[in-house]
């Protein structure tokens, strides 16, 4: 397919299409009742690969209790460091739910997001679908925005809980329709602002890290199918452009890792933020 894009438009929308395309199995014809296995599979897999992770870490470290912590280790506490530092900093009351839940979230995202700079022919094609026969097959979870969106949706679960445990019924009652006019007469203006504000917050969440990673898997994918199109390299001029596709997969993948890094970074500041908005007394 890649081979005759040059020549045929079409086979290049096809071709992003196939890779833009979930394994999905639907219950019944509405197509809103539709699971996309591989983002399940993918992320569930990320998950146990953050357990694993986490008790190789346990087993290091007891093995090495009173001598000198070894390199898993000390990456390990480095970033549990860095996100008790940010706890602390922003949250002026004390909740361990916290630290922990920004540490899950941090790991799973990073991961999840890693996968993106694997080429989506290497993993997704000739891994996947060719060894299992299946005819889709997206490994990167969160360019799938119901996993984005569950993700967020359990951070504002949680934002509404500790707000109504917090300050309670009355404290809830009065931020939701005394905020930000202080006046009874204008209780459904604050209400709306509520709403609207406490919807924004998961949308932003979700909506921020899916299209960051979306348009990173298309661009990696534009870009493997800049020389793709041409066909192999039997000639000087498409051995060039060949090239000139490594070239450019390097220096993108290599710009990637900030990004992966920095949306792992940013959904689990602004979860902290938000946890720590609801313990707060306007």
């Amino acid at each position: 397919m890649s081979a005759e894009a040059a020549h045929n438009p079409e086979s290049v929308g096809e071709y992003i299409r196939h890779h833009l395309t979930n394994w999905s199995w639907q219950f019944g014809d509405n197509a809103f009742w539709t699971l996309h296995l591989d983002s399940i599979l993918w992320s569930a897999l990320m998950g146990a690969l953050v357990i694993v992770f986490l008790l190789l870490t346990l087993r290091s470290a007891r093995r090495s209790a009173g001598g000198l912590p070894t390199g898993l280790i000390k990456y390990v506490e480095g970033v549990v460091d860095l996100i008790d530092g940010q706890v602390r900093a922003t949250m002026h009351h004390y909740n361990p739910l916290v630290a922990q839940l920004a540490f899950t979230i941090f790991m799973m995202v990073i991961l999840m997001n890693a996968v993106d700079l694997i080429p989506p022919d290497l993993l997704a094609t000739a891994v996947v679908e060719r060894g299992t026969g299946l005819e889709h097959f997206k490994a990167v979870a969160t360019t799938d925005p119901n996993i984005t969106i569950g993700t967020a949706l359990v951070v504002f679960l949680l934002v509404q809980y500790y707000s109504f445990k917090v300050k309670g019924l009355g404290g809830y009652a009065k931020e939701t329709f005394l905020h930000p006019f202080n006046h009874w007469a204008f209780a459904p203006v604050n209400f709306i602002f509520k709403v609207i504000e406490e919807l924004a917050r998961p949308l932003s969440l979700a909506l921020r890290l899916f299209g960051n990673m979306y348009a990173g898997e298309l661009i990696m994918i534009l870009i493997g199918l800049f020389a793709l199109s041409m066909g192999w390299p039997k000639s000087g001029g498409v051995a060039f452009w060949w090239f000139v596709q490594i070239f450019a997969g390097a220096l993108w993948g290599s710009f990637h890792i900030l990004i992966v890094l920095l949306q792992a970074f940013i959904f689990m500041m602004l979860t902290i933020v938000y946890l720590s908005m609801a313990h707060e007394h306007h």
